[in-house]
């Protein structure tokens, strides 16, 4: 299964920071002043600029919160995660009930890829506010990438219970439905998020591809095309099968070419690993309906994980399954390389050449919930 994205994936756009106001007083250098001037700057993401300030607010009041959780937020702009997750810490210190800066604190340990530890302060979270959907949700997309979904949906029914408006909920609950290969359900809930939010290109190729499982190729392809109208940068698999033309090439009389086939690509590939002095050859994982795959073998005395894929002649990108580069990216360097090899078609429609191959090739981290990436050639 292809499972994402997320990319796109999925925190920036997930995990909210609360932001708290300030009023001013007193002269032009007193810390409640140059505290506002900060969150001006910030306001102008000129975070870098407010730091200074609110180094000297922090000096000048120690024993206040709120200047701690401000150069929290400052720090988290700029993504310098560990000083800002020492000021969460420090404002919670100070004032244990700060759900902002609870929230945030779990935010950065999220980003820093500590889900267990975000999880556990989400929860925290929940207790300070039961009825914070967004708490439920958070913690539900740590659970994903803990590869918990029993959990993690658990968690998308609450925040659905409290915020069924929140098309993050729909849409990450889907994504986890689709890594699941529960293709209806999650049919049913990128249409809902859709309902809510119709400009989501994510959720308009997820459902494509959620139908596409189901066997509702027309469907799948009309959702494909709307993504790509709303975001360029989603790649639409170019090889014709979603096109219904290619029912009618396929029942034309046999001087005519025949479609690419998922057979001719691996008898290529293999060939072409064969030749590079690839031996013990295993295909472990396989998207046919993408014309993409993923191999075992032995070279040299290590053991390379090889994702293989189709690109169509005078393009320069390609579509890769989210599943596969995720697997890909989860090998240990110390004992297996990845590499990455991109075939397309020369002469009959069945004759492949290889485009670029790629080794070592180091791919990107994917998460639940996206389906296909786009690579561009190098």
């Amino acid at each position: 299964m292809c499972s994402n994205l997320k990319i796109q994936a999925l925190w920036p756009w997930m995990l909210l920071l609360a932001v708290f106001s300030v009023g001013c007083g007193g002269s032009p250098d007193s810390p409640e002043v140059k505290l506002e001037r900060a969150r001006i700057l910030m306001e102008r993401e000129q975070s870098a600029e407010a730091i200074p300030l609110l180094n000297e607010v922090v000096d000048a009041t120690p024993r206040d919160p709120e200047a701690r959780y401000q150069r929290g937020v400052a720090y988290e702009n700029l993504n310098v995660l560990e000083k800002a997750l020492n000021d969460y810490n420090e404002c919670l210190i100070l004032d244990s009930e700060r759900t902002d800066a609870l929230n945030n604190k779990a935010v950065v340990l999220a980003k820093m890829e500590r889900f267990t530890e975000a999880a556990v302060e989400f929860t925290r979270l929940v207790v300070l506010d039961p009825q914070g959907a967004l708490a439920y949700r958070n913690r539900g997309l740590c659970h994903v990438d803990l590869e918990d979904y029993e959990t993690a949906l658990a968690d998308y029914a609450k925040a659905l219970e409290l915020d069924p408006k929140d098309s993050a909920n729909w849409y990450q609950r889907a994504g986890v439905y689709l890594a699941q290969k529960r293709y209806e359900e999650a049919e049913q809930d990128y249409t809902k998020a859709l309902e809510l939010t119709p400009d989501l290109a994510s959720a308009w190729m997820n459902r494509g591809v959620a139908r596409y499982k189901r066997g509702e190729k027309k469907l799948a392809a009309e959702d494909l095309k709307k993504a790509q109208s709303l975001d360029e940068n989603i790649v639409v698999p170019d090889i014709g099968f979603f096109d219904e033309a290619h029912a009618a090439t396929a029942s034309s009389p046999a001087t005519e070419s025949k479609p690419l086939n998922w057979s001719a690509v691996k008898i290529a590939a293999e060939k072409e690993m064969s030749a590079k002095g690839f031996s013990g050859l295993l295909l472990a994982e396989e998207t046919p309906e993408l014309l993409c795959g993923q191999y075992q073998a032995d070279l040299n005395g290590r053991s390379w994980t090889i994702l293989v894929a189709v690109v169509t002649a005078a393009k320069d990108s390609v579509v890769l399954p989210a599943e596969g580069v995720a697997q890909a990216t989860q090998t240990d360097p110390a004992l297996n390389v990845t590499a990455l090899m991109i075939l397309e078609p020369s002469g009959s429609g069945q004759e492949l050449i290889m485009r670029s191959f790629e080794k070592p090739w180091s791919p990107v981290k994917s998460f639940a919930g996206s389906t296909v990436v786009p690579y561009k050639l190098p």
